[in-house]
């Protein structure tokens, strides 16, 4: 059944996994939340859900305290736009897009005024509500603008802590998408560009059903290219950097194997263990603070 939409305390644009998880966690948690999507199905699945669904971003954010945009990065904008004529003037804004710089954002200064970037390290190859989940945000870091004012950090501590949030880092804008070239958009396109290799390698379905090991590494390559290409497209040049340096990475790595120069292999798988256990060693020691 459909909750009603009097009296919302928070509104979420966008019911997708991030809006949509957000949105069941946080009314889970008792705040009451009017959700919006452009899409039909994502409304319908949130209110089957038992959210209240408005029927225009209009009426999503009348009377609200907090809105989260929670649309692909090339739609922030023009989003945010709206909700800033509609929303009241007291209403803290955030957005949950992977990149934060204006020129990601291509929006004008009066709109990243209002307009606070927080971006959760969660998320999912899925999209759409059906693929929401209100334990989503477990745990999770969330990246917040430095830039806020004091009562957007606070409403954002508090709104990512009700979703679920372990952590929020303070980031300037440049330095958080710099970051995430290396950790999100070099994953991705490893992951797309594996997956692509092994699909060129024979004709029609595998021989054989990939290993773990195969699937692990590929699991990035089903995300959705519609929601990557504006990021990709808005990346920093940062993003190129990195892939540079993968090429360079997989060159090194065959020449060495062409060369039987074992020593180099050795280098480079041990570099490569090294930091992947230090990053297992990292994530376990926070789980162990967690409790």
């Amino acid at each position: 059944m459909t909750a009603t939409l009097e009296g919302a305390e928070v509104a979420i644009i966008g019911l997708g996994v991030i809006g949509g998880s957000a949105a069941l966690r946080v009314s889970e948690r008792g705040t009451r939340v009017r959700g919006f999507s452009t899409s039909p199905s994502d409304r319908a699945l949130a209110a089957h859900a038992g959210l209240a669904v408005a029927s225009s971003v209009d009426e999503a954010v009348r009377d609200v305290g907090l809105v989260l945009i929670a649309v692909p990065l090339d739609r922030i904008s023009s989003v945010a736009t709206q909700v800033i004529g509609a929303a009241p003037s007291s209403a803290t804004i955030l957005h949950a897009g992977s990149l934060q710089r204006s020129e990601a954002l291509r929006s004008l200064p009066e709109v990243m005024a209002r307009l606070l970037g927080t971006h959760p390290l969660a998320g999912s190859h899925k999209t759409g509500f059906s693929a929401a989940r209100g334990d989503l945000f477990r745990d999770a870091v969330v990246f917040v603008e430095q830039r806020g004012t004091p009562r957007q950090k606070e409403d954002a501590e508090l709104f990512w802590s009700l979703a679920g949030a372990r952590r929020i880092e303070y980031t300037a804008a440049n330095d958080h998408d710099h970051a995430m070239a290396w950790m999100s958009h070099l994953p991705q396109l490893a992951s797309t560009a594996l997956a692509a290799t092994l699909a060129g390698a024979v004709e029609g379905p595998p021989p054989m059903r990939p290993g773990p090991g195969a699937r692990d590494a590929t699991r990035l390559a089903m995300s959705n290219y519609e929601m990557w290409r504006p990021i990709l497209e808005r990346a920093p040049g940062e993003t190129l950097s990195a892939l540079r340096m993968l090429e360079a990475g997989v060159q090194e790595l065959r020449a060495a194997l062409e060369n039987d120069d074992w020593q180099a292999i050795r280098d480079l798988w041990l570099r490569a263990a090294s930091w992947r256990e230090a990053a297992e060693s990292g994530a376990e020691a926070e789980a162990v603070a967690r409790g």
